[in-house]
């Protein structure tokens, strides 16, 4: 199964991140860092189903599948 998996070097960490609001499982999550802001985005492995819609979503291209990812038990 595919998993997506976020490389936080590109992520902008945008507190509208548009994966992030566009996760149909809300397995894209971001961590308050303070007023307005959060930390790069991070993917709950649990949750991901790897449909990619996040990939399509990300304006920098932080999201990507990983390479044989696979869905933990």
């Amino acid at each position: 199964m595919k998993i997506a998996f976020v490389n936080p070097s590109k992520c902008d960490a945008s507190p509208v991140c548009p994966s992030r609001r566009s996760c149909p499982v809300k397995a894209i999550t971001q961590e308050k860092t303070g007023f307005l802001r959060r930390g790069p985005a991070k993917v709950d492995t649990a949750l991901c189903t790897g449909c990619g819609t996040c990939i399509k979503m990300c304006p920098h291209g932080a999201i990507s599948f990983k390479q044989g990812a696979k869905k933990p038990k």
